[in-house]
């Protein structure tokens, strides 16, 4: 990132916002007109201008991180002479947009390029009203991550053209979130998706996953945030191919070409991207010339995470942290049920000065975590009696949570299932242990070699390893870019054992070869196969099973 520099005059001139919709890794999904033009010739900012202005230098404060809420309290520690100086001359600014101000140097040092881009407020100046107030909860945590990592500023807006800052947004393309990962890029990136629960739409596992890719992006474009910003919305294959094209039209012209250069060979919609976001940038620095309003967003932050400790009905979240429903889902998109999912660790989003009170609550009430839920996917055949036998629970409850106005169910469906907890029932008894010594660990060494596109969380994925470990074996410091061609040793353990090792099962009245399977995470047919049973074997009260572990 460029260092924030000062800039005495600051022109600019009406143009146009059109929000795009993405292609091959991410997208947008703003309904806004479409704008086409033909890029600009220019290569450096002009001058002219109608207005002009000298701005004050104003230095960003240092940001709480919002780990949790106690963290969102602490400021933090001073780690330098250098950092403890800066502190002291940080100015505290009350709203948000003044804290950005003059902090745009994408916008800054490329004026002149995006002229074209603006005109489109004009047409609709209430725009940037509605998708500010949209922004209110999210703003200062994307910002206060962008400062942390010394990110440029305009990538803090970058949601107004990716999605307009709404959580639930989904392009044509099955892309969603603030930040529109299509599924298999969000995957990639450590955003879970299921049944329950889409970490597309999870403020902080977005935002901390469209970071870390941008910053990847940063790197393979040779530290050039445009190009990396073009990758984002087009694909870095793109990108790649629009550079290849360059160089064959003009075969004398600079080995590395920026942004500017290639344009005109990228992808419609990636020609307008990235002047779209330095334009809305633009705008937003200047707003009170454009006589556009911005939603008041206080520089302050607006959530903390709370961890639950089990799976809670989002509807009793909601009742007991006092935070109106529209706030609550704002929040907390992630959550495509309403339930919180069975499996994994989860919080929930609340406005800071809830949570101590939803603490103590969740704290006092443990009958709030008395029962879990599983979902079930009907079968043919089933009714919804048998099922309520099956899980042990009512079919009223059932009904009640699905909302079913009758007991006709059909097969394909899924319905929530509400089991109350009970340890004697659900916990496996284990009455030997395993039969083999305890396993041995082999360490064996491997050499990873570094590829264009890899990333240390990738290749520690690849490996069942952690970031940290691929670091300390390799004395790699944290701000030490990979380099396609580098060699990284990683170490594995690899458990050896003679013996298959088993523990074995009291079958207890009502149990099946299907609910003691699922129980230990094995498959019918391998505990079948494993006790010499076929898979519709009767089961008798008493008799033992092995369950292999």
């Amino acid at each position: 990132m460029k260092n924030k520099t000062q800039h005495s005059k600051i022109p600019f001139s009406l143009a146009g916002l059109s929000l795009l919709f993405s292609t091959f890794f991410l997208s947008g999904c703003i309904a806004l007109p479409f704008v086409t033009y033909e890029p600009s010739k220019q290569n450096r900012p002009t001058e002219n201008s109608k207005y002009s202005f000298t701005p004050s230098l104003v230095i960003p404060p240092s940001s709480p991180l919002y780990v949790s809420h106690k963290a969102a309290q602490k400021t933090p520690d001073v780690t330098s002479e250098e950092q403890h100086k800066s502190d002291i001359n940080r100015t505290f600014h009350p709203i948000i947009w003044q804290e950005m101000q003059h902090q745009f140097n994408l916008s800054i040092d490329h004026l002149g390029k995006y002229d074209q881009h603006i005109d489109s407020f004009r047409k609709k100046p209430n725009y940037l009203k509605v998708v500010t107030q949209n922004a209110k909860p999210y703003l200062h945590y994307i910002l206060t991550q962008i400062q942390l990592r010394d990110m440029p500023y305009e990538i803090a807006l970058l949601p107004i053209i990716e999605s307009g800052f709404k959580p639930t947004a989904r392009s044509n393309k099955e892309a969603g979130g603030l930040w529109q990962f299509i599924p298999s890029t969000g995957r990639l990136y450590g955003l879970e998706q299921n049944w329950w629960y889409d970490g597309r739409q999870d403020v902080i596992k977005s935002t901390q996953a469209a970071l870390d890719y941008l910053q990847s992006l940063y790197r393979i474009n040779n530290n050039d945030w445009l190009l990396a910003l073009a990758s984002y919305n087009a694909g870095p294959g793109n990108v790649r191919r629009a550079i290849r094209k360059y160089h064959k039209k003009q075969p004398q012209q600079k080995a590395q070409p920026n942004y500017w250069d290639i344009q005109p060979y990228l992808p419609k919609e990636t020609q307008n991207y990235v002047p779209q976001l330095l334009a809305v940038s633009h705008v937003i620095n200047h707003s009170d010339l454009f006589n556009i309003e911005l939603e008041p967003i206080d520089n302050v932050p607006f959530f903390a995470a709370v961890p639950l400790p089990k799976q809670i009905h989002l509807k009793k979240a909601i009742q007991l942290s006092q935070v109106s429903e529209t706030t609550f889902n704002q929040l907390n998109a992630g959550y495509l049920s309403q339930i919180t999912p069975p499996n994994g660790e989860y919080h929930i989003l609340l406005p800071l000065d809830k949570v101590d009170s939803f603490q103590q609550l969740i704290a006092s009430n443990k009958a709030l975590f008395n029962i879990q839920w599983q979902k079930h996917k009907i079968k043919r055949g089933e009714s919804l009696g048998l099922i309520a036998q099956h899980y042990k629970t009512s079919q009223k409850e059932i009904k009640k949570l699905n909302n079913l106005k009758s007991h006709r169910i059909r097969a394909g469906k899924t319905l929530l299932i509400p089991i109350p907890n009970r340890a004697e029932t659900t916990k496996t008894t284990l009455l030997a242990k395993t039969t083999t010594k305890q396993k041995k660990k082999v360490t064996t060494k491997k050499t990873h070699k570094v590829r264009s596109g890899d990333s240390l969380w990738r290749i520690a994925r690849a490996y069942n390893t952690n970031v940290k470990s691929i670091r300390r074996w390799n004395n790699l410091s944290p701000s030490m870019p990979l380099k396609p061609g580098m060699k990284l040793t990683i170490w594995q353990n690899k458990p050896t054992s003679k013996t298959a090792a088993f523990a074995r099962y009291k079958i207890q009245s009502g149990d099946s070869l299907w609910k003691i399977a699922r129980k230990n995470s094995i498959s019918t047919s391998t505990l079948a196969k494993y006790n010499k049973l076929s898979i519709k074997a009767y089961l008798k009260p008493g008799q033992l099973l092995k369950i292999p572990i």
